[in-house]
C-alpha cells in the first residue's frame, strides 16, 4: 500500500529564517487567517492533515486552530518559537517543549498534542531523546540534505527502520521527509520551496519515479505558501532572499492540488502521522499518549 502524510507548519512568514536580521512589520500582514481556501481543498478531496503550530501564536488564532481540529485534522508542536533548537540549551528545549504542549491543548479544550516538528528541521539527538521523555509521541524533524545550512544532523542510533520514512524506538516514532537521490546528492522534493521553484511536470515525475522505489511520502507546506497575498519584504532585503520567499506562490495552491489528485488518483492513501500511531498501537505496539 503507498501511503502520504501532508504537513503544514502553522508559522507566519517572518519566521523565514533569512527574514530575523531585518525590522519587519509583523501586523501589516498575516497569512494564517488566509488558509481557509486549503481547509475547504482538504474537505472536498477527503484528505486530512497535520498542522505542526508554533505555540506562540495559538492564543491569537485559537478560533482557526480549532476550526482545524473540528474538521478532523491533527494538530501538533512546532515549537514555542522558531527559534533554531540548536540555539537552544537542552533546558531551555525541555521547558519550552512542555510550556509549548500546554498552551496548545489548553486552547483545543483538551490533550490532544503528540508530536513535533523543529523549526528548520533543527533537531538533534538528545534534544529528540529530550522530546520522547517528556511524553510526545512522534516527531518529524529528520531530512537527510546535509546541503542546507540550517537543517540539523540527526544521529538515529538505536532506532530500528521499520518501513520508508518511518523509525521507532521503544513507543517513539521518527518520520523522515524524502528526498530524492541523483548520483550522490539528495534532492528535496517534497515540499516548502523545493515544491514552489519546481514547475508541476517535474514536481509529479519526480515524485512518480520516487514512489517506484518506496511506499510512503511526506509532503510539508506553511501558510503563507497557500495564498498568493502580497508579502510586506524590507526593502533592503537581497534579491535573492525575496526570490527564495516569494517563488512560486501565486497559484501554488493550485499546483499542490494538481500533486494531491495526482496521488490519490493513483491509489495513495493519505494518512495523519497520529493515525500511523494508532494502526501501529492496534498491531500490539504501546504508544504514552500522556504528557
Amino acid at each position: 500500500m503507498k501511503k502520504a502524510y501532508l504537513s503544514i507548519d502553522i508559522e507566519e512568514w517572518y519566521h523565514l529564517d533569512y527574514l530575523k536580521t531585518y525590522q519587519v512589520n509583523k501586523d501589516e500582514v498575516e497569512t494564517i487567517p488566509q488558509i481557509f481556501n486549503f481547509l475547504d481543498m482538504l474537505d472536498k478531496l477527503n484528505i486530512k492533515a497535520t498542522f505542526f503550530t508554533l505555540a506562540e501564536l495559538a492564543y491569537k488564532h485559537a478560533d482557526i486552530l480549532r476550526e482545524i481540529k473540528d474538521r478532523g485534522h491533527v494538530i501538533g508542536c512546532h515549537g514555542l518559537d522558531h527559534e533554531l533548537l540548536y540555539n537552544k540549551t537542552n533546558a531551555e528545549f525541555k521547558e519550552q517543549i512542555v510550556e509549548g504542549k500546554k498552551m496548545l491543548d489548553s486552547v483545543l479544550g483538551e490533550e490532544v498534542v503528540k508530536g513535533y516538528r523543529a523549526s528548520c528541521f533543527s533537531m538533534d539527538r538528545k534534544k529528540l531523546d529530550i522530546l520522547e521523555e517528556c511524553g510526545y509521541s512522534y516527531d518529524s524533524s529528520y531530512i537527510s540534505f546535509a546541503k542546507h545550512p540550517l537543517y540539523g544532523s540527526l544521529d538515529l542510533s538505536g532506532y530500528q527502520k521499520i518501513e520508508d520514512l518511518t523509525y521507532q524506538k521503544d513507543n517513539f516514532l521518527e518520520f523522515e521527509i524524502p528526498t530524492y537521490q541523483i548520483g550522490k546528492y539528495n534532492l528535496p522534493i517534497s515540499g516548502g520551496g523545493y515544491l514552489r521553484l519546481l514547475p508541476y511536470p517535474l514536481i509529479s515525475f519526480l515524485i512518480r519515479k520516487y514512489f517506484k522505489d518506496h511506499n510512503n511520502f511526506i509532503l510539508y507546506l506553511h501558510p503563507f505558501e497557500l495564498t498568493d497575498i502580497n508579502l510586506p519584504f524590507p526593502k533592503e532585503m537581497p534579491v535573492k532572499d525575496k526570490f527564495r520567499a516569494s517563488v512560486g506562490r501565486k497559484g501554488n495552491l493550485r499546483k499542490l492540488e494538481k500533486v494531491l489528485l495526482m496521488l490519490l488518483n493513483e491509489g495513495v492513501e493519505f494518512r495523519t502521522f497520529e493515525q500511523e500511531l494508532k494502526v501501529r498501537d492496534g498491531n500490539g505496539a504501546s504508544f504514552s499518549y500522556g504528557m
